[in-house]
């Protein structure tokens, strides 16, 4: 995963969020800056991008803004006005920033789980074809061997069936192996998904029972 994707972005900003509290008491504050890069203050599609990460915008406004910036229309005023409207945070409330990274993570666990089950749906026809296949395949060569004493060329012709159902076969075959691999993955990465969630969830825990003792 490339620290420009989408998901990079959601692990780094994870990752910063538990190291930066972890260094601080677990106090995470929305004035912190989660990037490691240098954003040129011309590159407004960047900004937004930051802003969302920060919880200085809300995900209805970042779509909204993005819509702008993919047409080449968002000015350096619309995120302006968005920045001034991000006022502190109320007493008891949750970080935005920590708020912001769980809700990117459930979004994508909910997208993981239901590309897993359409996967699931796909791999289960796949298996199924599989044994239709083989079937018939082996339909074939029973055919062949019954008949070929008394018509060798209409045994021929079943056994050449039965190669082209084999090939047939061996590509679903390798479609089937791609998929459970991809599956495999993708049970990986929810994992670390799952880790980082309960890790954050932990976070806004501690940083509640901080906010509790401070009064």
């Amino acid at each position: 995963m490339s620290c420009g994707s989408p998901l990079g972005d959601l692990f780094y900003l994870a990752d910063s969020l538990l190291d930066h509290g972890a260094n601080n008491g677990w106090r995470v504050t929305s004035d912190a800056t989660f990037s490691t890069r240098r954003i040129p203050p011309d590159d407004l599609h960047a900004r937004l991008y930051q802003m969302y990460g920060e919880g200085k915008i809300s995900e209805e406004v970042f779509a909204a803004l993005q819509t702008l910036a993919d047409r080449g229309q968002l000015r350096p005023a619309d995120l302006a006005v968005h920045r001034a409207r991000a006022g502190h945070r109320p007493a008891g409330h949750d970080d935005p920033v920590v708020a912001t990274a769980l809700r990117g993570i459930r979004s994508r666990l909910a997208q993981l789980a239901q590309a897993r089950a359409s996967s699931e749906k796909v791999l289960a026809d796949l298996e199924a074809r599989l044994l239709d296949t083989d079937q018939r395949a082996a339909d074939k060569e029973q055919a062949a061997r019954e008949i070929i004493e008394r018509d060798e060329e209409f045994a021929r012709q079943r056994l050449a069936e039965k190669a082209e159902l084999s090939l047939n076969r061996d590509r679903l075959a390798a479609q089937a192996l791609a998929l459970r691999a991809d599956l495999s993955r993708l049970d990986d990465l929810r994992a670390q998904l799952e880790a980082k969630s309960v890790e954050l969830e932990a976070v806004q825990a501690r940083s509640r029972l901080n906010e509790e003792m401070l009064k």
